[in-house]
């Protein structure tokens, strides 16, 4: 019965069709995904796949909305990311960023959330990247989009085009071209890590910049004049403490008499990826003595006053416990070349979980709950 469906759907959908038919037909397949019968029969079907892609610009503004519901739930399983980059006829890669760079384009949060979907897997992910690097528009094209406020001209705030750039942060080459000093990508993410308006777009931003800072030969580069990141991790741990001016002139500028009304970042798992990104540039001495002079630990001390999170505190902790003590007291010029024997990191992971708390957001569900307020 529903393979009868289904096949009749591809008749049905055909772009040059009457806009009644094609409009209902559109409204089924997004209906069937909604099943994972349904779902399953259409994800192994090219033709029904190339067929909704060529609705998502129909002329009537539900069909093409319908279409591109079908192609987020399609996208958000993994067999359905993988059928629809497997398609020969057309590319949904190139097609979604078309959609996002309209700006006349209705639909383009849609267009992110697949893009998102489709990155999402780390093998999926580098396929993904490899097309967008071959593309007219590349990630610093993108990025680009994403730092105009209201580039969508039809409402769409493109939210999710940060969950979809912060994929390819799992990627060496996704964090290299981020971090290409020619280009101006990474500073352009920056101006997002305190954006208050979508809690899902700062956290992407973070998670991009948590993951850059595991490339160890670009620290002096992130700390130095051009990027300055650390005072920008820190920003968002600071709440209006008062410092007397000695200490207040020791800080950087960014940091320095901040407003009486200064809010600390609110969610746990953010402040959480703000302080192991700040773990990761200790890592070397040269990152722990530019710590040092910018007297970050002054921050650090009010914060762990005001934090609750049982996680965020022990991070606190282990990155305050590093920058106090001398550098012959820790003995190693780069803590990543200390070998850690098997009993013992057993042991740490074990103390870590005494610490965890169920619950937790993370970046990937927070992007999964963004998708489903689309729908």
């Amino acid at each position: 019965m529903l393979m009868d469906t289904v096949n009749e759907l591809v008749q049905l959908l055909a772009a040059d069709g009457r806009i009644d038919v094609k409009s209902a037909a559109c409204m089924t397949a997004a209906q069937l995904t909604g099943t994972p019968e349904g779902l399953s029969l259409l994800t192994s079907r090219a033709d029904i796949l190339t067929a909704i892609l060529h609705l998502i610009r129909d002329s009537e503004i539900y069909t093409s909305k319908d279409a591109m519901r079908a192609l987020i739930n399609i996208s958000a399983e993994e067999s359905g990311a993988e059928g629809l980059l497997a398609l020969k006829d057309v590319d949904i890669t190139a097609e979604m960023v078309k959609c996002i760079e309209d700006t006349e384009y209705p639909h383009a949060d849609f267009a992110c959330g697949i893009l998102a979907n489709l990155s999402k897997p780390k093998h999926l992910c580098q396929r993904v990247f490899d097309r967008i690097t071959d593309g007219p528009t590349k990630l610093e094209g993108l990025v680009y989009i994403l730092s105009q406020i209201d580039y969508n001209k039809k409402g769409a705030k493109l939210h999710l085009l940060a969950s979809f750039i912060s994929n390819f942060s799992q990627l060496a080459a996704g964090r290299r071209q981020m971090m290409d000093k020619d280009g101006f990508v990474l500073q352009r993410l920056l101006s997002f890590m305190d954006y208050k308006e979508s809690k899902g777009r700062r956290m992407s931003i973070i998670a991009t910049v948590h993951n850059c800072c595991f490339e160890k030969k670009y620290h002096p580069w992130l700390m130095g004049e051009d990027v300055d990141l650390v005072p920008r991790l820190l920003l968002p741990l600071a709440g209006p403490d008062t410092f007397n001016e000695e200490e207040n002139d020791s800080l950087p500028f960014d940091l320095q008499y901040l407003p009486d009304d200064k809010e600390r970042e609110p969610d746990p798992e953010i402040r959480k990826l703000l302080l192991e990104a700040l773990m990761q540039l200790c890592i070397t001495r040269a990152g722990r003595e530019v710590m040092r002079k910018q007297n970050i630990y002054l921050i650090l001390r009010e914060h762990h006053k005001w934090e609750e999170d049982r996680h965020c505190i022990m991070l606190n902790e282990d990155l305050v416990n590093l920058l106090i003590r001398t550098e012959d007291e820790i003995g190693v010029e780069d803590l990543s070349s200390v070998e850690v024997p098997p009993d013992m990191a057993r042991k740490f992971v074990e103390h870590d979980m005494e610490f965890l708390m169920t619950g937790s957001s993370d970046l990937n569900s927070l992007t999964e709950a963004m998708v489903e307020e689309l729908k």
